[in-house]
């Protein structure tokens, strides 16, 4: 009998770490990865979606017993979950209509900012930039619209995320990425779960030996600057 894990999705998906779970494909590089840990495991994976604000608490309280949605490994959030080994390494970066110069932090100045909440991008801008003005959304997907209505002048996102989306938006374009902002994505568990977390990097050991890894890899991040 398989042993079933609940696992928390962001609501707004990080293409291409995942789709939609409710679209009629539900796919992308943590999906493939975490149904060859499920194989490899003998698990069966139960979703559940919640928007991102939400979902470590959740994981926290209990609620859920894991979390593969581009979840940041910090420092701070090690001390209240447990991670597996990271399995993407990525960096923020500032996307901006295509032909607006941004090249430096300097060029930040005067220009209002879009931020998810409660994401490493929000805490990062928020101590660089305490005065600028700012839009605070839940979804992803709300700032991009402001971005082309012009309604903002920048929005900053992981530069994984931020590669899905301008493959939907030609019109967009990264103009930077920012200083110190090298992080890695992990699976997140709850506190205490040593056994899980070990069984788990075990996995991805061998996925990466085997060759596995290095083809989903390929397949989801040909085309995008990380």
């Amino acid at each position: 009998m398989k042993e079933i894990l609940k696992i928390g999705l962001d609501s707004v998906a990080p293409v291409p770490m995942h789709t939609d779970y409710n679209s009629a494909v539900f796919e992308g590089f943590e999906v493939d990865l975490m149904q060859e840990i499920a194989s490899q495991l003998n698990l069966e994976l139960h979703y559940e979606i919640s928007l991102w604000k939400n979902i470590l608490e959740k994981l926290y309280k209990g609620q859920l017993d894991m979390i593969c949605s581009a979840v940041t490994m910090t420092t701070s959030r090690q001390r209240i979950l447990e991670f597996s080994t990271p399995y993407l390494q990525f960096r923020l970066c500032a996307v901006v209509n295509r032909g607006t110069s941004v090249y430096n932090l300097s060029n930040f100045d005067h220009k209002t900012i879009g931020i998810r909440i409660a994401t490493e991008a929000e805490n990062y801008i928020m101590g660089k930039f305490p005065s600028h003005n700012m839009v605070h959304a839940n979804r992803n997907d709300e700032l991009y619209d402001l971005l082309l209505r012009g309604e903002i002048d920048v929005l900053i996102d992981d530069s994984p995320i931020a590669g899905g989306f301008l493959k939907k938006h030609p019109d967009l374009q990264i103009g930077m990425f920012l200083p110190q902002t090298h992080s890695q994505y992990a699976i997140a568990m709850k506190k205490g779960d040593t056994i899980l977390r070990q069984r788990i990097n075990e996995v991805l050991k061998h996925l990466k030996g085997n060759g596995f890894y290095h083809q989903i890899y390929k397949k989801w991040f040909n085309q995008i600057e990380l």
